[in-house]
């Protein structure tokens, strides 16, 4: 039987508290109870939850209590980032027993069975955009210089590119030039990214970045020079990846394949076989 690590992507879950008075324009607890659902029916069992940011929506003590809530069900473990909606220290004592970084930023590294997985904390305190400083990328570039054997994952809340929608981008990237220098000289199998509210890829540094779909509300996909400030209700959903090896008896060997799929959520359509599959 073939080696199967099958990790799931939530990202920018936006958790209120019950008792906000907030205009929402979606039910984000209840998007992202819907979601957590989903993850646990998933066949092969999902090995675990990266969760990429923005996970609170104003990073208050309720939010994240209520979110500790939603996520309980889970049977897999989740694995933390913080986004710029997030308040670092609050998020890791949330998860005290995550392997979080001993340092001022909440950075971490882990593996699940031979996946190595990189969480670099990419926020700016109190700005939207992402930073980089000297402390993270020496940091990083440590932690992709560490010896291993199978495939590396990178997870960062804020995407190491622009995505063409303008007021999404107005934030900037400070430091980009120099985390991309810092990922060039290592392998990485894949860069795993939120904030954007909807799914998208590019290839920085030679590495495929993918950004997963929002549980809260989407952005919407304008183009189009100063476009305006516009949501979308898309339908919600995660990332499921799922990795192997080509050859599960020599590891030094083996060619891994990891595949990337979106699991759409309570759309209000089943799996149906049509007539032309008999």
């Amino acid at each position: 039987m073939r080696e199967l690590t099958l990790l799931a992507q939530l990202t920018d879950t936006h958790v209120t508290d019950p008792a906000t008075t907030e205009v929402l324009y979606a039910d984000h607890n209840g998007r992202l109870a819907a979601a957590v659902a989903s993850i646990n029916t998933e066949s092969p069992r999902v090995d675990a939850v990266i969760a990429t940011g923005d996970l609170a929506q104003w990073g208050a003590p309720r939010e994240y209590e209520e979110l500790i809530e939603l996520l309980a069900p889970l049977s897999a473990p989740v694995l933390p980032l913080s986004g710029n909606h997030d308040e670092g220290k609050r998020l890791r004592s949330c998860f005290p027993d995550h392997p979080w970084a001993d340092a001022e930023h909440s950075s971490w590294v882990t593996n699940v069975g031979r996946v190595r997985i990189v969480g670099l904390d990419s926020t700016r305190a109190g700005e939207s955009g992402a930073e980089l400083d000297a402390e993270r990328l020496e940091w990083l570039d440590v932690a992709l210089s560490a010896d291993h054997a199978g495939p590396t994952l990178l997870a960062m809340h804020h995407p190491p590119f622009k995505s063409g929608i303008d007021w999404m981008d107005e934030g900037g990237f400070v430091g980009l030039d120099s985390f991309i220098e810092v990922i060039s000289a290592h392998r990485i199998d894949r860069i795993l990214c939120g904030h954007l509210h909807r799914p998208m890829t590019a290839v920085v540094g030679g590495h495929l970045a993918e950004v997963g779909p929002s549980t809260a509300v989407h952005v919407e996909l304008d183009l189009a020079t100063d476009a305006p400030r516009r949501v979308i209700l898309d339908p919600i959903g995660y990332r499921l990846l799922a990795v192997s090896p080509d050859d599960t008896e020599h590891v030094e060997d083996a060619r891994w394949n990891i595949v990337g799929h979106t699991r759409y959520v309570d759309t209000g359509r089943a799996a149906f076989e049509p007539d032309w599959s008999n």
